[in-house]
């Protein structure tokens, strides 16, 4: 009787076999990280903390996203706080629009960065200036451009918030399209992936739209010094440093999630990855390894999957494989999902994973071609 598995009758397809095993072990070992962070995550009380809080949001020629979301920030169910808007050189309306809700909100408090041809800076003496401007000690960045989830999103930010620096979710608008979903499938393994290592006590990474630290742990540092010239680094450098300081927690509740604007998210997916991959340079080399290794094993199990469907015959080891992959590893993508209430993502995201791969490996070979300019843009 003719036998169904074909054994490995060579070395090279013992290699490749053995190869593809591993590749398969260690992105299940860092998708249980990932599990974990919602096993770890406490379930938040309402009225536990309420220490004041200080909001800093910079804006440039934002007047329409003033409008539309500036509200939703200062209506936030917690009792004491403020806001601190810094309009660095607007030229539209920005300054009548605060000016406006200064009237109806007497927690909104602004200042404003003068134009000057002369003086040239980024975003950081925006946010250096809110800061030093804030009157309470644990201070909060969100962008103008985006909103959050709900009303509760501050308070359930404040009571996650247990070590120096505190960031939480960030991701697109949901948005029926392919491309959309797959730029919020992107930003969905990202929060995953700099969560997880913060949590192990390497933090890295963060987005400065849902971001927190202390004021008198930013001054030690001395505030941006390290790399005031350098345009990106806001949140990434900034939590690389304020981690050695005072640790880092995260929040993963979905009513403390921060929503992106939906308009240009394409151009600002972009630029969120060429700020990462500006700032990975200065990473220590062991969380470089251990970031890269994750796509580094899918890229081998691609390469291996071909070798062997096109000069094998060993099909039912790679439907093992690839059967216990998309049963395990899509079970854990799955619930991530549901606690995060991200949609229409678990299906597709088989095909989105191998774009991600592909952008990865794009972004760090166009890194050594980004524009070096210091500007905000």
């Amino acid at each position: 009787m003719e036998t169904i598995i074909t054994l490995p009758t060579s070395v090279v397809q013992w290699v490749l076999l053995t190869a593809l095993f591993f590749a398969f072990c260690i992105q299940l070992f860092y998708h249980l990280r990932y599990i974990q962070l919602f096993k770890r995550e406490k379930k938040n009380s309402f009225n536990t903390k309420v220490e004041p809080v200080s909001i800093v949001i910079s804006v440039k020629n934002e007047e329409d996203y003033l409008q539309e979301n500036l509200s939703l920030f200062l209506e936030q169910e917690y009792p004491n706080f403020e806001l601190i808007l810094v309009d660095d050189g607007s030229e539209d309306d920005t300054q009548s629009i605060i000016a406006g809700f200064q009237k109806r909100y007497p927690h909104l408090r602004a200042t404003k960065i003068p134009m000057d041809a002369k003086f040239q800076h980024n975003k950081k003496l925006a946010l250096s200036i809110g800061i030093k401007a804030a009157k309470n000690e644990k201070i909060i960045f969100a962008n103008i451009e985006s909103k959050p989830e709900s009303n509760n999103w501050l308070h359930t930010f404040v009571n996650s918030w247990d070590k120096g620096v505190h960031f939480g979710y960030v991701n697109f608008e949901h948005k029926k399209g392919f491309l959309y979903n797959f730029l919020r499938f992107d930003m969905h393994k990202k929060n995953l992936k700099s969560a997880s290592f913060a949590l192990s006590g390497n933090a890295y990474s963060g987005n400065g739209a849902n971001l927190g630290y202390n004021k008198s742990d930013f001054f030690a540092n001395k505030g941006f010094a390290k790399h005031s010239h350098f345009e990106a680094g806001y949140d990434h450098l900034m939590i690389l440093q304020l981690n050695k300081i005072s640790g880092t927690s995260v929040c993963l509740h979905p009513e403390a999630k921060i929503n992106l604007s939906s308009v240009s998210a394409y151009s600002n997916w972009l630029q969120l990855n060429k700020n990462y991959y500006k700032c990975r340079k200065q990473l220590p080399l062991k969380i470089r390894l251990l970031i890269d290794i994750e796509p580094l094993s899918k890229l081998v199990l691609y390469c291996v999957s071909i070798s062997l469907l096109l000069f094998t015959h060993l099909y039912i080891f790679l439907a093992i494989v690839y059967l216990t992959r998309f049963i395990i590893l899509g079970s854990m993508f799955k619930i991530s999902n549901r606690h995060l209430k991200e949609e229409n993502l678990f299906l597709s995201s088989y095909i989105y994973e191998i774009f991600v791969l592909f952008s990865k490996i794009y972004f760090l070979c166009a890194n050594f071609s980004f524009s070096k300019s210091n500007q905000w843009k």
